[in-house]
């Protein structure tokens, strides 16, 4: 019983690095960086790669895709739409907004922010984040 809490504590604490938005990558670039785009890395592009955007990966863009931007789509940034940045939107980015980037704000890339781009930073930077 102590080993199966221990594991779900563990999962639980590990969580926000496997969260990161693969197609709209912010954080540590470098190789073992959640950004990092290289073979095998957690961005890479390549077919197959985790962030792939031809038809049928991750990032693809057209309609049906997580990218797409039309209306309806999860990237739409229209009034009403998943990535709206004006005033009340989920992407709003003004003061205590979702997508506020000052310090202590959910997209803070200072250091020690979620969206930190350093060593060791970016694994838990908000999708809205810019």
């Amino acid at each position: 019983m102590k080993f199966a809490i221990a594991m779900l504590m563990l999962v639980c604490w590990i969580n926000p690095a496997l969260a990161n938005d693969v197609c709209n990558c912010k954080g540590y670039a470098g190789v073992g960086g959640p950004c990092y785009a290289g073979v095998g890395g957690d961005a890479y592009a390549g077919v197959g790669g985790p962030a792939y955007a031809g038809v049928g990966g991750a990032c693809y863009a057209g309609v049906g895709g997580s990218q797409y931007d039309g209306v309806g789509g999860p990237a739409y940034k229209g009034v009403g739409g998943a990535m709206y940045d004006g005033v009340g939107g989920p992407a709003y980015d003004g003061v205590g907004g979702p997508a506020y980037d000052g310090v202590g704000g959910p997209c803070y890339a200072g250091v020690g922010g979620p969206c930190y781009a350093g060593v060791g930073g970016g694994n838990s930077c908000p999708r809205v984040c810019k």
